[in-house]
């Protein structure tokens, strides 16, 4: 995609491997407002070895409040969420490293369009702000997800996105770009309660050269 020319080239690349885990409980406040609070857990690879699960990487709470303006406009707030980062572990000492604590507001609309039946060209655009514990200073960040999603029946839906992210405010001029998120989805209905999201997302994000992400995701969404 076009995406990939934002994105700084250098022969030094490390390769990294996640498992992103995360549990949603929605509570629906009337027909066009809903209420989300989620909790996730991220694990990685440690030092020389491929093993996804081996060490922390994030732990996170959340809250979200969605309004459904109609079927192809959602405008989303986030007015709390806690994360508690361990740091990407590219050498020995990365494995017994404190994490760091963050807080973040955030603010999102997202859009669909169908072009075809079950067919949908979907955009989302937020806005981060992100205040770090310590002297590290608060990020100002934007995000823009463009994808398309097909509706393969009422319980099964597939999408396909990709995802940049860039930091307008609070770091150097060279990390302006942060990182970029190509992610294959699948969502299946498990009841008219539950729903579950599988998935595949590859990651380029730059720290001083860019490190190539490998995540498997698992997404659990329960209706009150």
């Amino acid at each position: 995609m076009a995406a990939w020319i934002f994105i700084p080239h250098n022969s030094e690349a490390q390769h990294h491997y996640n498992a992103w885990f995360r549990t949603t409980l929605s509570h629906p406040v009337s027909e066009k407002i809903r209420i989300d609070t989620e909790w996730q857990h991220r694990r990685q690879n440690g030092q020389d070895n491929k093993n996804l699960l081996d060490k922390n990487l994030m732990f996170t709470f959340r809250n979200w409040m969605h309004y459904q303006h109609n079927e192809d406009v959602k405008f989303s707030v986030s007015p709390f969420a806690y994360f508690s980062h361990y740091r990407v572990i590219q050498q020995q000492a990365d494995e017994t490293a404190h994490p760091g604590k963050e807080i973040r507001l955030s603010a999102a609309l997202e859009l669909q369009h169908e072009i075809f039946r079950k067919l949908y060209i979907t955009d989302r655009n937020a806005l981060e702000y992100r205040m770090f514990g310590g002297s590290q200073s608060d990020i100002t960040r934007l995000r823009n997800r463009l994808g398309i999603r097909y509706d393969l029946m009422k319980q099964i839906r597939f999408s396909f996105y990709d995802e940049l992210l860039f930091n307008i405010t609070g770091t150097p001029a060279g990390h302006f770009f942060d990182h970029d998120r190509i992610s294959m989805n699948l969502e299946y209905s498990i009841s008219s309660e539950v729903k579950l999201d599988l998935g595949y997302m590859h990651i380029n994000r730059l720290s001083g050269y860019i490190i190539k992400e490998n995540n498997i995701i698992m997404n659990l969404t329960c209706k009150l």
